[in-house]
């Protein structure tokens, strides 16, 4: 039974020409406010809520949110879910001329707002205790200057350069000299080091610290930004004061939560032994997966010093990893949601899905709704929290929802280091939709600085406003599968069935987790040792057919089946092929079955029967052990051979 809403629209004391009736919501709400006094009427809403009992409430009004969340308090011993969308600086303020399509995208808003409450899963949380020592490394008097800010609480550790250690150190309590050339680890556990260059001799000492703070006269770092590790370059006060404040709110006990997921189960980190995807470990910034020390075939997490910028979810070929907030559910239950024909049919318009990221993309966004920026009402933003997050499966899936164009919004010098991800996911995003004849300059990313917003938002509109309505139609089949390979070969079936061609083998550059195992039939034997190995189960033996398949579209190119074929007529070749066949299991090497010469049931592939028998007949310990009238043991079952065995130990035979 879909839930029921209770939604509390407010026009902003009539300055926005926001009409309900004009809104086309997925099921009528149980309690519906059109408000234009917000304070007044937030209390009358509560109180229908409270006789009416919604399971969820939605509310859109620039007031601020605290109003509702104490008018809904006492709305019963299990106040309802609520959620909060801002329609007046995401629709009606930036599309003032043209309040149709205002109140158009305002649904679609509205619908994935409604479908994220559904989605959302329970947050859990870890324990986090951060202390007061802090390493404040750099120019003397700012260094001195910062950690006389933060004396009352915090207990500073200074670092000076060899030139002004003398000068500097005076009255400085604990104190070094040297310069930081390492930092690693995280808020509340960093470890420091530091290089002293005197008397022609480099020494070098680890501090431990709860935050760092290095400040640059030049701004080269020996480290990148994060939660607790404050970077400046030549600081005035203002910025000293903003550091100082910021180390004050991360000093003591928090719950930071979980971030990312892990699935040992479709990890391909190794098999059999063999490590295989390593993928995340690299994509992360802040070395916070590595292998696990107890299984080197699978990996650890480690969600204390995990900084939530979801590139390994993105880098992760099978999903193992997967992001909490937005998950893969509710990610993809928005872009249906947004993308859906709001009557049961396309309305012709060129939809865009505009990926934006939490920092300099939301802060673009929102000055387009406050100043306003007009731009384009076709546009229909996705916050993620960095556009590393974003996969080529989740670009592909949009064009196959039926968006006309995919933009991408972020920050103009990312904080989480150079976007070399998300660059590989955008090439291989055009690639496909250039194979399928649909046009790569559908896929646009875009980057603001501060400053900068009007520019931004203005390329991004010009965009939009040039795209022709979307090529793909949406099919209305509900996702079934929301692992990245999954996802992606639901795509490419769509592009197959709705532009009609198969568009055939694309070479792909080494970084590209795509691969197609090419396996020289005559002179595999079918031994099951790429089967055994393949941690994404790209190979499987049919013992029906007796036959070996390989599944184009699961593989990703680990090598593990070139590594341990035993007649090395494995190859891989690094291309994707957008074929039908290419998503299914295909024959590869297919042979007759031997049937046991005692019992008649069928035991073994004729191919690799002689090459056991070559292989055991060509050794000159084991020619008499299967002489004679033990000739035929190596042509029986293991249950016949047992058997024949201990007959011809009977008989005296000692093997």
């Amino acid at each position: 039974m879909p839930a029921s809403w209770g939604l509390f629209l407010c026009n902003c004391r009539k300055t926005l020409p926001l009409d309900p009736e004009k809104l086309i919501l997925p099921t009528a709400p149980s309690v519906l406010t059109a408000a234009s006094e917000p304070k007044s009427q937030a209390p009358e809403f509560a109180a229908r809520i409270e006789r009416e009992r919604p399971d969820r409430v939605l509310v859109s009004c620039c007031a601020e949110q605290k109003l509702f969340d104490e008018a809904l308090a006492g709305s019963g011993p299990q106040p309802p879910k609520v959620q909060f969308l801002n329609l007046r600086e995401s629709c009606f303020l930036p599309h003032l001329d043209d309040p149709d399509r205002a109140h158009a995208k305002a649904t679609r808003l509205l619908r994935a707002a409604m479908e994220s409450v559904e989605t959302n899963e329970t947050p859990v949380y870890n324990s986090l205790k951060v202390g007061a020592n802090v390493v404040i490394a750099g120019e003397g008097l700012k260094a001195k200057d910062l950690a006389t800010k933060l004396r009352d609480t915090i207990r500073p550790i200074l670092v000076f350069p060899a030139s002004q250690a003398t000068a500097d150190k005076a009255g400085s309590g604990q104190a070094y000299t040297g310069k930081v050339v390492e930092v690693h680890g995280r808020l509340g556990d960093f470890h420091v080091t530091i290089e002293d260059g005197g008397n022609g001799e480099k020494n070098r000492r680890e501090l431990k610290a709860a935050q760092v703070v290095v400040i640059s006269p030049d701004g080269s770092f020996p480290c990148k930004p994060r939660t607790g590790c404050h970077l400046l370059a030549h600081p005035g006060e203002a910025d000293l004061d903003r550091v100082a404040e910021r180390i004050h709110e991360l000093t003591g006990d928090f719950l930071k939560p979980v971030q990312v997921t892990y699935n040992t189960e479709v990890c391909a980190g190794g098999s059999a032994e063999q490590e295989a995807c390593g993928v995340c470990i690299t994509a992360c910034p802040y070395e916070a997966i590595s292998r696990d020390p107890e299984n080197h075939l699978r990996m650890k997490v480690d969600h204390m010093a995990c900084e939530g910028c979801g590139a390994c979810v993105s880098a992760c070929p099978t999903s193992a990893l997967r992001f909490t907030e937005p998950s893969p559910q509710d990610l993809y239950a928005r872009l249906a949601a947004l993308l859906a024909p709001s009557s049961g049919k396309s309305d012709g318009e060129a939809w865009t899905i505009l990926f934006y990221c939490g920092e300099q993309g939301k802060r673009a966004l929102e000055a387009a709704g406050r100043k306003p920026l007009p731009y384009a009402a076709t546009v229909l933003p996705v916050e993620v929290p960095c556009l590393r997050y974003v996969s080529e499966a989740n670009m592909l899936e949009a064009f196959r929802l039926g968006a006309a164009g995919v933009a991408l919004l972020g920050c103009e010098s990312c904080q989480h280091g150079e976007r070399e991800l998300l660059y590989q996911k955008s090439d291989l995003s055009r690639l496909v939709l250039d194979a399928f004849a649909l046009g790569s300059e559908r896929l646009r990313l875009f980057t603001a600085d501060t400053g900068m917003e009007a520019e931004a938002i203005g390329a991004l509109s010009s965009f939009a406003n040039a795209l022709k309505p979307a090529p793909i139609r949406w099919d209305g089949r509900p996702m079934r599968e929301q692992g990245n390979r999954e996802v992606i070969a639901g795509a490419i079936a769509t592009f197959i069935e709705q532009t009609g061609r198969e568009a055939g083998q694309r070479s792909l550059e080494p970084s590209q987790p795509f691969a197609f195992a090419d396996v020289e039939e005559s002179g595999c034997t079918m031994c099951r040792s790429c089967v055994n190995v393949c941690p994404v189960h790209a190979f499987r033996l049919e013992e029906s057919t007796s036959s070996l398949q390989f599944k184009h579209i699961s593989c990703i190119g680990c090598g593990l089946c070139e590594t341990v074929c035993p007649e090395k007529v494995i190859s891989l070749k690094r291309a994707i092929y957008l074929e039908r066949d290419a998503l299914e299991y295909q024959t590869v090497a297919q042979d007759s079955m031997v049937s046991c010469l005692q019992c008649g049931k069928p035991y073994i592939n004729r191919k690799a029967l002689e090459a056991v028998e070559a292989r055991v007949l060509s050794l000159g310990s084991l020619l008499d052990t299967f002489s004679g009238s033990r000739r035929g043991l190596l042509r029986m079952c293991p249950n016949c051979r047992a058997v024949a065995a201990m007959l011809e130990v009977d008989k005296g035979w000692k093997p």
